[in-house]
């Protein structure tokens, strides 16, 4: 097999895009955590929801996704798996919370899933 130097090429891009959602996500969490509140009018009463729980788990997930994508480019299977569940975490914490952040949450699905892409079309190294 020829190498033609760009073996890692994919990986680091795995890592920008992972390091990129996650740190986005972490400052997207940290924004949220100053106890706002969203209020809603339905049905002729008006609901607040304090979505400050949402923001620790986005600061978590977040905080997961860019150490996993420093850890991705060392081409091994648990770093993988660490990238993918890390995307996991990312996509479900966003999913729940779509309707208040719908921007926020295409950017940051679709950086962790560029990314978990990248991961599982790379073939990996053995541990030894």
């Amino acid at each position: 097999m020829v190498d033609d130097g760009a073996g890692g090429r994919p990986l680091l891009l795995a890592a920008v895009l992972l390091g990129g959602a996650g740190i986005f996500d972490v400052l997207g969490g940290v924004g949220e955590l100053t106890g706002d509140l969203y209020v809603s009018i339905e049905g002729g009463g008006m609901y607040h929801y304090d979505i400050t729980g949402w923001a620790w788990l986005h600061l978590a997930a977040g905080a997961l996704a860019a150490g996993a994508g420093v850890l991705v480019p060392l081409d091994r299977r648990w770093s993988a798996r660490l990238a993918l569940v890390a995307v996991a975490a990312l996509v479900a914490s966003h999913l729940l919370v779509l309707t208040y952040h719908p921007i926020q949450t295409v950017i940051v699905i679709g950086l962790a899933l560029a990314a978990a892409r990248l991961v599982l079309r790379h073939p990996r190294r053995s541990a030894s």
